[in-house]
């Protein structure tokens, strides 16, 4: 009996302790509260990939993801389903939510009831959020946008298409046409034709630009970018001038751009400097930055009188990679700077026995100024005359205005006021001396007397060779009045 007294006892003992023991759990989660059914998102069947979230005030206490269009869960017994668990109390409201909105339906929770049926309908808070863009292309602000580019616009999220046209997304003055694709959400205007190059273009956006839900943009949104430089450099001057004469021979040869140039591509083999017979000229090359000027300067002065030709290659390229549309040459003729020579004069130097008649002519070795020859540069000691120039056979002559004296000796003088057709003086004054005939000296003796009569009868008849003092009348004839003159000199007549 004392046995069985005691075994009845083990029983109320433990049941003793576990009622004791209670308090120490009174934390422990609710029993899960299951739930399942339809969801419809803004009339439409939930797509699969949703997630359906439950929460007890901002507390989540489950979550599921839809793998069915429009059901969340399912009602058989080993169906997944939507199970809201933790530190919740009975009656406490569960809100649901697929994605961030909340469902029309809320439902009291009870711990360990078995799984509920209840359908979900979503109606999405409406879109007041303005679409804003997220990238350009061009970017802003780029610079060597080729110019065959079409100008884009990604916003961030899905537009009104109609909305976005040539009206409401310009870039500048440029006529084209607009496109939007759904799937990126980028807008992109294509101009009619190529931008112009190395200039700068605006891009705008303007409020009429809505989304989907009709939000404006907050406001115009624009940005600038900048074309390639496509145009050829081209030559604006040269130094000599095209054609140019009388070029220095010291002269360095410039070409100047219309651009700035890539310095590294104007070389001894792009910018040559050749002489007629095709012969290159050695030099060296500079640029000048400043003035976009390239400068040929020849190692040795260039011959003089010469015509020479510079060339620039298309080799030759803008700052930009832009070349020479074509070979770019030009020629110019180097000054003469040779002082005229005399080459000849009539009387000679120191002639003797020169008619009293005579002219003085000089004749020089080159093309001469005509201007600068005349009385007061070109004279006969103190006899009055005139001057003239023969250009065909470089040929000044000084005419006396009267015979000059006879037996005289006089000095022609030309002064270094004369100058070539280059305006190059005579080196130095030139000058040279001649003497007058004794008229009626026939003999060349130095005396008029009765052998000269002699002699120009004898002339007359042909017997003598004439002699300048046989023409006594100074005419240029040897005849009977000079055998006159000779008499009327020797009687003292003349």
């Amino acid at each position: 009996m004392k046995r069985k007294r005691g075994w009845f006892f083990y029983p109320l003992i433990i049941v003793a302790l576990l009622l004791c023991a209670l308090p120490a759990y009174a934390d422990i989660p609710a029993l899960p509260h299951p739930f399942y059914g339809t969801l419809t998102i803004d009339d439409s069947a939930a797509p699969v990939g949703t997630v359906v979230t439950a929460k007890v005030g901002e507390v989540e206490c489950g979550s599921i993801t839809t793998t069915v269009e429009g059901q969340y869960g399912g009602s058989g017994a080993f169906d997944e389903k939507l199970n809201v668990s933790g530190e919740i109390a009975d009656g406490a409201t569960i809100y649901f939510y697929a994605g961030t909105n909340v469902a029309d339906q809320t439902y009291a929770f009870d711990s360990g009831a078995d799984p509920t049926e209840l359908n979900l309908t979503v109606t999405p808070a409406p879109d007041i959020t303005p679409p804003t863009v997220v990238s350009t292309l061009p970017v802003a602000d780029a610079i060597d946008v080729g110019v065959d580019t079409t100008v884009s616009v990604t916003f961030s999220e899905a537009m009104a298409s109609s909305t976005i046209t040539t009206g409401s997304f310009t870039l500048d003055s440029v006529s084209g046409s607009v496109a939007y694709d759904s799937g990126s959400y980028t807008a992109t205007f294509t101009p009619d034709a190529n931008l112009e190059g190395s200039t700068t273009y605006t891009a705008t956006l303007s409020t009429a630009i809505t989304d989907a839900a009709g939000n404006p943009l907050a406001s115009a949104y624009s940005w600038s970018f900048t074309t390639a430089d496509v145009t050829a450099p081209t030559v604006v001057s040269t130094s000599p001038e095209a054609n140019e004469t009388g070029v220095a021979v010291d002269t360095a040869v410039s070409a100047t751009f219309s651009e700035a140039m890539d310095e590294s591509t104007i070389t001894a083999s792009s910018f040559t400097l050749v002489v007629q017979t095709m012969t290159s000229i050695s030099g060296t090359i500079s640029y000048d930055s400043g003035t976009n000027t390239a400068t040929f300067t020849p190692s040795v002065d260039l011959a003089e009188n010469t015509t020479y030709t510079a060339a620039l290659s298309t080799a030759i390229t803008d700052a930009a990679g832009n070349p020479l549309a074509s070979t770019y040459s030009w020629s110019f003729t180097t000054a003469d700077i040779t002082a005229p020579t005399v080459v000849s004069t009539s009387p000679e130097a120191g002639a003797i026995d020169v008619a009293t008649y005579t002219t003085v002519s000089v004749t020089f070795d080159m093309a001469m100024n005509e201007s600068t020859i005349n009385t007061s540069s070109f004279t006969l000691d103190g006899v009055s005359g005139s001057v003239s120039y023969d250009s065909g056979t470089y040929t000044a002559t000084f005419t006396p205005d009267a015979n000059l004296a006879e037996n005289t000796t006089y000095t022609a003088t030309l002064s270094t006021a004369i100058t070539d057709a280059a305006g190059n003086p005579l080196a130095a004054a030139y000058s040279w001396s001649f003497t007058t005939v004794l008229v009626g000296d026939a003999t060349g003796e130095g005396l008029v007397d009765a052998r000269d009569i002699t002699k120009v009868e004898r002339i007359i008849a042909g017997l003598d060779a004439a002699t300048p003092g046989a023409d006594a009348t100074q005419d240029g004839l040897v005849d009977a009045r000079d055998i006159t003159m000779v008499e009327r000199i020797i009687a003292g007549l003349e």
